[in-house]
C-alpha cells in the first residue's frame, strides 16, 4: 500500500492532529521558557537539584526515545510498502521501547520521591517533577497510539489508514522532540 499523494489540506495524520500536535509544542515551549527562566533566576536550586541527577539516566532515557522514534519511522515506511507484518512488528518494537521508558522515568519518579524531592522542596524540583511528569503523560497517550495502530495494521481496516499510522507516529515523535529540550534543562549544568 502505497502512500497517496496527498493534498496540502490533508497532511498524513489529518489536519485535526496537526493542529494538537503544534498546540502541544507550543505548551511545551512555554513550559521550556518559564524552566530556562527559573533555571536563570534560581541558579542555588538548580545546581542542587541536578547533583541528584544522573546524566548517563538522561542520556539512557534519551537513547530510548530516540531508538524508538527511529523504530516507529521504520514502521511506517514498512506501512508504506504495503509489508504489513513487518509494520506491525517495527510498531510494536517502538512500542516496547516506549514502554521501557515509561518504566525507567516512574523509577526516577519513586526514586527522588523516596529521597524527599517532592513537590514544594524547591524549584527545581518543583519545574522537575511537573515538566518531566507532563512529558511522561504524553508518551503514555502516544505509546497507546503506537500500540492501538500496532494492533490494527494488516488486521482491521482504518477509515485513513495513513491518516491513523503516520499521525499516531507523528504524536510519537512529539514526545522524542519535547524531550530534546527537557534533557539539556535539567540535565546540562549551567
Amino acid at each position: 500500500m502505497e502512500a497517496r499523494p496527498r493534498a496540502l489540506e490533508d497532511p498524513p495524520g489529518g489536519v485535526l492532529l496537526w493542529l494538537i500536535v503544534a498546540l502541544e509544542l507550543l505548551t511545551f515551549a512555554i513550559v521550556f521558557v518559564l524552566v530556562a527562566l527559573l533555571r536563570r533566576e534560581s541558579p542555588a536550586p538548580f545546581a542542587e537539584g541536578q547533583q541528584a541527577l544522573s546524566l548517563s539516566f538522561g542520556l539512557a532515557l534519551t537513547a530510548l526515545l530516540i531508538t524508538s522514534g527511529a523504530v516507529a519511522a521504520q514502521g511506517i515506511h514498512r506501512f508504506r510498502e504495503g509489508r504489513l507484518d513487518d509494520a506491525r512488528r517495527w510498531l510494536l518494537g517502538a512500542g516496547a521501547l516506549g514502554g521501557a521508558f515509561v518504566v525507567v522515568k516512574v523509577a526516577d519518579f519513586l526514586q527522588h520521591l523516596a529521597a524527599g524531592h517532592r513537590l514544594g522542596a524547591s524549584d527545581f524540583w518543583d519545574a522537575y517533577l511537573l515538566s518531566t511528569g507532563f512529558h511522561l503523560l504524553h508518551v503514555v497517550v502516544g505509546l497507546g497510539l503506537l500500540l492501538g495502530v500496532a494492533a490494527r495494521v494488516g488486521r482491521r481496516a482504518f477509515d485513513d489508514a495513513e491518516t491513523a499510522v503516520a499521525g499516531s507516529v507523528l504524536f510519537w515523535h512529539l514526545c522524542d522532540v519535547a524531550w530534546f529540550f527537557l534533557f539539556p534543562l535539567f540535565f546540562a549544568s549551567a
